[in-house]
């Protein structure tokens, strides 16, 4: 197989998953033409249609489905084979993607990221700050400074230590709690809230903990933030009323197939040193 039918195949992937040419282009940072003419070339290369052509989009024809299950399998292959490449490499050069969330990446990466570029000038540092989970499988991100409960079994990681839960508000703030919104909603904090609270007890909701930081400062309303965010934020003080404690590891992890990676090592090594600094130690753990 060449480039150009790999390719091909990863066209015809996008439109099946999102159902449309416009949704595809945009997963794959392409314009609508650029789609329409790849997925043609495939079609008539194959000497078959792969899609019905609606008003509302694109959807796979019944006798296609043998065919999308291939290119699934094709995607699968090619993506393990570049994983085996990038794991064997062992150059301490290169690019390497380090992805967190939004409030781990602005209060306690920034001077990390910047001692391992002063340690290793070769390295292109590149941070991923969201806090839905980057697609790695796919090797959109290559090291993950993950809070989580556990890894998913494809990571191999080290747990760097915990970080704890407190609730904070400003000095005469609202009487009303923040809520969490997104994928917040599902950490240990976002579910006790659900089951906790009634909905007239929530205020404004956020999917980051830094804008729920902002909206306390404001006076919005208290709100459960991690500590290093919320110690370090002096417009803010914590809650003196009792509430659960929540405690959440962080990882340093990258893919299984990526570990051996040098370059991935050197910056493991130097993230999992640097952030036991800001975190409780694991031995505190219960």
């Amino acid at each position: 197989m060449n480039k150009s039918q790999w390719d091909d195949i990863r066209y015809v992937l996008a439109v099946a998953e999102t159902g449309s040419l416009n949704a595809a282009a945009a997963k794959l940072g392409v314009t609508h033409a650029t789609v329409l003419r790849r997925v043609s070339i495939f079609e008539r290369h194959h000497g078959q249609e792969v899609f019905q052509k609606l008003p509302t989009g694109y959807r796979l024809l019944p006798d296609a489905e043998p065919i999308l299950v291939a290119a699934r399998n094709v995607r699968e292959a090619v993506l393990y084979m570049d994983k085996v490449f990038v794991g064997a490499d062992p150059l301490l050069s290169g690019p390497v993607r380090i992805a967190s969330t939004d409030s781990v990446c602005s209060t306690i990466l920034a001077p990390i990221v910047e001692k391992i570029s002063r340690k290793h000038p070769d390295l292109k540092i590149v941070v991923l700050s969201a806090n839905t989970h980057h697609d790695f499988l796919s090797l959109s991100a290559d090291i993950a400074v993950r809070p989580a409960i556990a890894l998913d079994h494809e990571f191999l990681g080290v747990k760097v230590g915990y970080f704890d839960f407190a609730v904070y508000e400003a000095d005469n703030g609202n009487d009303i709690w923040l809520g969490l919104d997104g994928p917040l909603q599902d950490i240990p904090v976002g579910k006790w809230m659900q089951d906790t609270l009634a909905p007239d007890q929530i205020g404004i909701r956020a999917d980051s903990f830094l804008a729920l930081r902002e909206f306390a400062a404001g006076g919005s309303g208290r709100c459960f933030l991690p500590d290093f965010v919320g110690e370090s934020d002096t417009r803010l003080h914590r809650w003196p009323e009792v509430v659960p404690t929540f405690r959440t590891p962080i990882w340093v992890a990258t893919l299984r197939e990526l570990s051996s990676n040098a370059r991935f090592r050197a910056v493991k090594e130097i993230l999992q040193l640097e952030l036991a600094k800001f975190v409780q130690p694991v031995s505190l753990n219960p």
